[in-house]
């Protein structure tokens, strides 16, 4: 895949404001208005500028996916309006695809520093405890035990779990072609 001009503004854009989302959300529980509404503006400037209609379609659709993969989540409450506009930022900057892509990475990547969170923290046999419970409630097993304690009421920043994804789709797309795993 030879990589053009508008992939190459939009991948430095990216990893920039990856780095930055990972620290400040890691560092002050927070991805911020001016980072992540400035990358969407990036993205549908340096898409339309470079490749017109065409180009502002793509950044826009991905744009969208970026807000419907986070939605339901945030929702639920189960995460910030911050990591909301970051998935919004990302396809705004590199489209649908890459946007799920590195979702799914970052989801991931998000899964095993929980676990090492948890860990740290002593409450990650409680945390599967409960995880099992939950599961014999939807009806998975027949013996339901009490739930235990809530694991942890403490945040995790789930910025640096997108980041890494991202970083991850970036590293994927210029050394194997694409950010999928699928040739």
């Amino acid at each position: 895949m030879k990589l053009v001009q508008p992939e190459i503004t939009c991948d430095a854009i990216l990893i920039a404001t990856m780095i930055i989302a990972a620290y400040t959300d890691w560092r002050f529980h927070k991805i911020y208005n001016w980072m992540t509404f400035s990358g969407m503006a990036a993205g549908l400037g340096v898409r339309a500028g470079f490749t017109g209609t065409e180009g502002a379609a793509l950044s826009l659709l991905g744009l969208v996916v970026g807000l419907l993969i986070q939605l339901a989540p945030f929702a639920l409450k189960l995460i910030k309006a911050g990591d909301v506009k970051l998935l919004m930022m990302v396809g705004a900057l590199e489209g649908w695809e890459f946007t799920l892509w590195g979702f799914l990475y970052g989801a991931a990547a998000f899964g095993l520093l929980a676990i090492f969170w948890l860990w740290r923290d002593g409450t990650l046999r409680q945390t599967l405890r409960n995880a099992m419970d939950f599961l014999k409630v939807l009806g998975w097993s027949r013996a339901i035990n009490e739930p235990g304690p809530p694991a942890s009421q403490r945040m995790m920043p789930w910025g640096i779990g997108l980041a890494l994804g991202f970083l991850i789709a970036v590293a994927m797309k210029h050394g194997w072609g694409s950010p999928s795993l699928i040739p």
